[in-house]
């Protein structure tokens, strides 16, 4: 009879937020988690990524960003440092609610603050620098990034996610607005879902090869 009760439960439960709302960490999430959160003091290489959760046009809700599983494969490969850009103001769980914002925020031409820092900056030779893709440009936190360190003399490999944009021409945009580095635009972009799937992982690795790495 209680095993009874705590299905009906259960089922409500499920009603009430939606399927689309009912999420579970993957094994592959769970990897990429573990990845990120370890760190080499050593490494001259730093994978700098902007990412989100909840809502993502074309894969559901998830508890990984696309672009955040992109740079677990980088990181992994190279045995690199991680940093990631979180704003001070979190941005909508929900897709919709954060088109809005992004919009609103390219619009007014922001720089969404960010509430953690790199200490060791200077450390990093090369730095990849990871985004999605927000109506057909990068997001404005990112523009917020680039003004917050000095990148003279560095190395910097941009890649991405997106739903159809690739690029977007953001690779360009790096390069204007990182003008004293040496900024490649042979970059990497992947859609949502290679971006979360073994051959996107193969992708990425190739790619790196590609680079010479």
């Amino acid at each position: 009879m209680k095993k009874i009760i705590l299905l009906l439960i259960l089922s409500l439960i499920v009603v009430g937020l939606g399927i689309s709302e009912v999420t579970a960490i993957s094994d592959a999430e769970t990897q990429a988690n573990d990845i990120l959160n370890k760190n080499n003091t050593d490494s001259k290489v730093l994978v700098v990524y902007f990412s989100r959760t909840g809502e993502n046009y074309n894969v559901g809700n998830v508890e990984v960003g696309n672009t955040a599983m992109v740079a677990s494969y980088i990181k992994e490969y190279l045995k690199a440092d991680s940093f990631e850009i979180i704003p001070v103001n979190k941005y909508s769980d929900k897709y919709q609610e954060c088109l809005d914002q992004a919009t609103k925020e390219k619009n007014e031409n922001a720089r969404p603050e960010i509430q953690n820092k790199i200490s060791n900056f200077d450390q990093y030779d090369t730095i990849f620098v990871g985004y999605p893709i927000w109506w057909g440009d990068m997001p404005m936190i990112m523009h917020t990034f680039f003004e917050s360190y000095d990148f003279n003399g560095k190395k910097v490999i941009p890649f991405n996610t997106h739903e159809g944009s690739g690029d977007a021409g953001t690779y360009s945009t790096v390069q204007k607005d990182l003008s004293k580095a040496n900024v490649t635009t042979d970059g990497l972009a992947l859609d949502g879902k290679t971006a979360r799937s073994d051959d996107g992982k193969q992708k990425t690795i190739d790619w790196l090869k590609g680079l010479g790495y």
